[in-house]
């Protein structure tokens, strides 16, 4: 697959600019960039749009993220590539938050400390496992962005709570 091999080659020459990459949504929100994480399916996108729909956010990318380190902190950015989204802007924005999606028939919200917060997303971090000289690079880039950036498991319901519960957590 031509897009997989070409999404190799630009992420392998990110990975030495403290640059990751993750099965995410991003929103940019008055300048504070909120990332959805989650296997394909969870609600990215829907929480993306939940976000356009009733606060106004602009969707950066509903499918693939770059996350940065910058000289003021990580910011993340969109890509090319959206998936099934049709969502994609060339375009960064300042991380406040990583949130990892879990469907629920209730709206709860919860920081993630410790363990939890690399057993939330690790499996929505794409790692080089094609360049092994570049895992460390990876790993060291993820735990800064984990010590700057919190991270939060929102099980929601599609639905203007959800927006909200998240919003006010943020201080947004």
């Amino acid at each position: 697959n031509i897009d997989a091999l070409l999404i190799m080659c630009i992420y392998s020459h990110l990975i030495p600019k403290q640059t990751l990459l993750f099965h995410s949504s991003l929103v940019d929100f008055s300048g504070s960039g909120i990332m959805f994480l989650g296997p394909s399916g969870i609600g990215k996108t829907t929480q993306a749009e939940l976000w356009n729909k009733y606060l106004g956010a602009d969707i950066l990318n509903g499918d693939m993220v770059f996350a940065r380190k910058n000289e003021d902190g990580f910011y993340g950015y969109g890509s090319p590539w959206h998936g099934s989204s049709p969502y994609y802007k060339n375009a960064k924005v300042k991380l406040k938050a990583l949130v990892v999606l879990e469907q629920a028939g209730e709206n709860t919200l919860k920081r993630l400390e410790g363990f939890d917060v690399l057993q939330g997303i690790m499996e929505q971090v794409f790692l080089p496992h094609w360049y092994p000289e570049a895992m460390d690079t990876c790993l060291n880039t993820l735990d800064l962005l984990l010590e700057e950036v919190p991270v939060y498991h929102l099980a929601c319901r599609p639905d203007e709570d959800a927006v909200l519960l998240l919003k006010q957590e943020l201080g947004l």
